[in-house]
């Protein structure tokens, strides 16, 4: 079994997103904690929280905000992964409101799998060129900031998706503070940080080992473009009828699939 924790930004939101989120993910059989950055207005939120889940420990959010919220979470993460203590071998970074747990990903054997690395990224189902709201400007916006034509280098490539990141320890933080330096160095205001996650990830910016696994991995699903089916069980599948540990974007399934998630957790709401 692999040791692994959670660390995540989630403020703002009510009991019942914060109880199915970690609720989903103890259910699996996880043993690892959850790092949570909230705000001091969540106190209240939070007081609940913690009296039912004890492997929470939270962070809060004291820096001044002067970028785009998808960005400033970094430097809030960042701050957490400088003040927190670690037990275990692998972070997992992800969203918070739409990420749904399956199964317990400590039991995912990271040591024997031909793709360890010490970094993982998920991708989506669009290449970045096919997505042409957000993806294909948020790359060449990057690009002319950089002064580098990224877009030309992996613009043919499917998205990476920011909102889950799985690393080794060190490699999280590494990951971590290069985003935040980039954002920082040339004052970026928009939410550039998918651009830049793919910029890292695809050109090896991090000078370390990188695993980039497709929509179809077991891993985790990012259901936002995919094809969105339950089996029998009402649990959420893949193309080829496996289910992921994880799924991201779950929230894209019409509410009457929501529902049909679970009996003890409110996934219909948003």
């Amino acid at each position: 079994m692999t040791k692994i924790d959670i660390i995540t930004f989630a403020t703002g939101y009510p009991f019942f997103v914060y109880d199915r989120f970690i609720g989903s993910l103890n259910d699996t059989g996880f043993s690892g904690k959850v790092f949570i950055v909230v705000k001091e207005q969540d106190n209240k939120t939070m007081d609940l929280v913690t009296k039912k889940y004890s492997n929470v420990v939270l962070f809060y959010d004291t820096i001044h905000q002067n970028t785009h919220i998808n960005n400033h979470r970094f430097f809030c993460l960042e701050k957490l992964l400088e003040n927190a203590y670690f037990e275990s071998e692998y972070l997992f970074m992800c969203d918070f409101r739409d990420v749904l747990f399956q199964r317990n990903i400590e039991e995912y054997d990271f040591s024997s799998d031909s793709d360890a690395a010490d970094i993982y990224g998920f991708q989506e189902e669009l290449r970045i060129c096919d997505e042409k709201v957000y993806n294909t400007p948020w790359i060449q916006m990057l690009g002319q900031i950089l002064g580098e034509d990224i877009f030309a280098k992996i613009g043919n490539n499917p998205i990476i998706c920011c909102g889950t990141t799985l690393g080794k320890i060190e490699v999280i933080k590494k990951y971590v503070s290069v985003m935040c330096q980039i954002i920082n160095s040339y004052r970026i205001q928009i939410n550039l940080d998918q651009a830049i996650h793919n910029y890292l990830l695809y050109m090896n910016k991090l000078g370390v080992k990188v695993a980039i696994f497709d929509n179809n991995d077991i891993i985790v699903n990012t259901a936002g473009q995919g094809e969105r089916r339950l089996n029998a069980a009402d649990q959420i599948i893949n193309k080829i009828g496996e289910v992921p540990y994880i799924v991201h974007q779950y929230d894209r399934f019409p509410a009457e699939l929501r529902r049909r998630f679970s009996k003890k957790y409110n996934f219909a709401e948003l």
